[in-house]
């Protein structure tokens, strides 16, 4: 069998590993010229890291992220409300992990080519089109040098993110995402380790959200911590806020 996959983020990456792993022959088609390590943090469930333990990538884990001990849950003044244990630590298999996203999929992107090689991923070529027949699926795929590559295959796998094209062709009346009204301001920064430099915090309520919690190591200093940071508002709310205070 043979599987094209659109999209070579951690999606498709993973989904890559598996196929490959089930002997089927994988053929991956990415937009961006390259796959890059760019993003901030994201924090990973257990069944999540299971998968990846499955695929034997715990120490790459381990190496590039921090195990998550703690989930503290405060209101808007910092006060705690919960607090729980997580991962392995509240009995889990596997641990949670709070890591940088770039190096989770650096590090799903090196195993890609260990395993299967490079040659299977084609950078800078977006799936433009599908069609199928009892037997295949076919894609025409657009070059950023203005050709266009065809290949098909078995089954499609469509991991191209939120303006998924496979999404719009199998829903074509479905419409572009919907805005929640949600704004959010995120990044990462090194900072201080806080508690046991393995906690995460959440502070506030449906109106307003922070989230703090460490990704990484700093390397040659044992009390710092590449930290994610998130602030969430609903825009709409905050601004009939302002407009009632006058400002």
């Amino acid at each position: 069998m043979k599987a094209l996959i659109a999209g070579a983020g951690i999606g498709g990456l993973t989904a890559a590993l598996f196929l490959h792993r089930a002997g089927v022959e994988v053929e991956i088609f990415e937009r961006a010229e390259a796959v890059r390590e760019l993003g901030v943090g994201i924090n990973m469930l257990p069944h999540a890291v299971g998968l990846l333990a499955e695929l034997g990538l715990l120490d790459e884990l381990d190496a590039a992220g921090i195990r998550t001990r703690e989930l503290v849950y405060a209101n808007r003044f910092g006060q705690v409300v919960w607090h729980e244990l997580r991962g392995i630590d509240a009995g889990h298999e596997v641990p949670q992990f709070s890591i940088h996203r770039g190096r989770l999929l650096g590090l799903i992107h090196r195993a890609v080519i260990d395993r299967i090689g490079a040659a299977v991923i084609h950078a800078g070529c977006t799936v433009t089109g599908l069609r199928q027949d009892s037997r295949r699926v076919l894609i025409g795929a657009a070059r950023s040098d203005g050709t266009t590559l065809r290949s098909s295959g078995d089954l499609l796998v469509g991991a191209d993110g939120i303006h998924s094209t496979v999404r719009a062709a199998l829903y074509p009346d479905e419409g572009p995402p919907v805005w929640n009204g949600v704004m959010l301001w995120r990044g990462a920064t090194t900072w201080p380790t806080w508690r046991d430099g393995r906690t995460m915090a959440i502070a506030g309520g449906n109106l307003a959200k922070f989230v703090f919690y460490p990704i990484g190591k700093v390397a040659g200093d044992g009390g710092l911590r590449l930290t994610n940071w998130a602030v969430m508002a609903k825009a709409q709310a905050a601004q009939a806020r302002a407009l009632s205070l006058g400002d």
